[in-house]
């Protein structure tokens, strides 16, 4: 371990994932827990928590004041290959988790979209994957944490110690204290592929049905959908479902489990460096040609529908954001945003009503994720018993429509927490202190609010996102 607790902080940008929104910061990464109470200790500035910067707007910025990056406590401390009890840094990608585990048979329960995720991350913001309602949020695989507070505390949390912290630091989006220890439970595969389907779907409702028809029996479950599209084919597209392989089941499977044959492919074709795939995108994107790209993808998904069941490895199945290397730069000079509302069951409506209000609007999202859900336990939830829907945006590359956007999602935002709607904070990049007051409730807001007022008297823990959304 690094025990030198010398503090040194660089001026540096900081920004969010979609590139939206980011300015000047002073960052320091450290090395060690002794490194991060030094820097608690080194001014009585502000601090932001950060780890691989992959929130696509401000939950890990301090524009203007101090950030520390914690991408280098990277170790992996233990694994148990009995059990698949991993105990690592808050550093840790996705990526290097599964790599170490998946030789021995483990994965991660829950994985976002991206393998470049950190652990301490995904712990703060809760993520959820492509089964968040038949396994839950990330919260549901961690089994410990160890939390450094600003006044140099170290605190376990577990359901069973310090359960009120626990509850209250997954999902916390970092206001509590500095994850530096954290012990997971990984699942047991038996095979380095699953069996996939791809289920073409006619519009939203009936990516709902297929949803509530495969949830009991698939392990994951998600729709990509066509949010150009009009009328009775609004959210047209593919859903795909994978199911996991039983011991035996893949001649191949034990073979599968090398974690070179996890990888996403670096180039396409065998040929074309991936890296040089965002350019062509961007031209695509400035020429307006994402509804014809739609419509092609909608119509390969017939084929996928009559091509499957088929084998897929993990890798290729959950991290689809890290196929193109910086794809994000398609939507280059504004950046993106994404609004990803969550409804109950009862108001699925909702989610056509708010891309018809978009597309009245004159912003057509781009992109549509569809996915169901389920309640969970963890103070700041956004977990529900029903759907979300992630609708991505370009941003103008004018202030006024900018701000036209920004008002746009104010009043999606006013109509989705209208029918008992909630939000996930680490997609967001607009929204204000009141959505978040009507997201959690005067009764969980109270309760999280005098957990910082203990663990964290003197306010040090601050983003831009706890600036603008939580009243400190």
């Amino acid at each position: 371990m690094t025990t030198d607790p010398k503090v040194t902080f660089s001026r540096e940008h900081v920004g969010g994932w979609g590139m939206a929104v980011g300015g000047q910061a002073e960052v320091f990464r450290p090395a060690s827990s002794e490194q991060i109470a030094a820097a608690f200790e080194s001014s009585d500035d502000p601090i932001a928590l950060r780890g691989n910067g992959r929130s696509y707007g401000d939950a890990s910025m301090a524009t203007g004041g101090k950030v520390l990056d914690l991408t280098a406590m990277n170790r992996i401390l233990a694994f148990d290959a009995e059990t698949g009890i991993a105990r690592v840094e808050p550093g840790v990608r996705i990526r290097d988790l599964w790599r170490h585990s998946i030789a021995f048979g483990y994965w991660p329960p829950v994985v976002p979209g991206t393998m470049q995720v950190t652990v301490g991350g995904a712990v703060s913001m809760n993520v959820h994957g492509k089964n968040c309602s038949q396994v839950g949020p990330f919260g549901d695989c961690v089994r410990s944490l160890r939390l450094l507070t600003p006044s140099g505390e170290l605190l376990d949390c577990s359901r069973e110690q310090n359960a009120d912290v626990f509850h209250a630091v997954i999902g916390g989006f970092g206001m509590l204290g500095c994850l530096v220890e954290i012990e997971l439970k990984l699942k047991r595969v038996h095979s380095g592929r699953m069996r996939v389907w791809g289920y073409p779907i006619r519009n939203l409702e009936d990516g709902f049905a297929v949803l509530e028809a495969d949830r009991g029996r698939a392990d994951y479950l998600v729709g990509w959908c066509d949010l150009y599209a009009k009328g009775s084919g609004l959210g047209r597209g593919v859903m795909h479902r994978a199911d996991q392989l039983d011991a035996g089941e893949d001649p191949d499977g034990e073979a599968m489990l090398r974690p070179e044959a996890q990888d996403v492919p670096s180039t396409l074709f065998g040929l074309v460096p991936k890296g040089w795939i965002w350019p062509g995108m961007w031209c695509a994107f400035q020429l307006g040609m994402v509804r014809t790209i739609n419509a092609v993808k909608v119509r390969a998904g017939y084929k996928e529908g009559r091509d499957s069941p088929y084998l897929q490895t993990h890798g290729a199945f959950h991290f689809l954001l890290d196929y193109v290397p910086r794809w994000q730069w398609m939507t280059k000079p504004g950046g993106l945003i994404q609004f990803q509302p969550f409804v109950p069951l009862a108001q699925s409506h909702v989610l056509r009503e708010v891309v018809e209000q978009a597309q009245a609007a004159g912003f057509s999202p781009y992109l549509g994720v569809l996915k169901r859900h389920r309640e969970d336990d963890y103070l700041m939830s956004h977990g529900l018993e029903g759907y979300s829907l992630a609708i991505e945006f370009g941003v103008p590359r004018s202030e006024a429509r900018r701000k036209k956007l920004w008002e746009l999602t104010f009043r999606l935002a006013d109509h989705v927490l209208d029918h008992g709607g909630k939000f996930y904070w680490a997609k967001d990049a607009t929204l204000r202190p009141q959505d978040f007051e009507r997201v959690h409730g005067a009764e969980a807001i109270a309760t999280f609010k005098g957990l910082k007022e203990r663990l964290d008297p003197r306010d040090r823990l601050q983003t831009d996102l706890s600036r603008r959304l939580f009243r400190h």
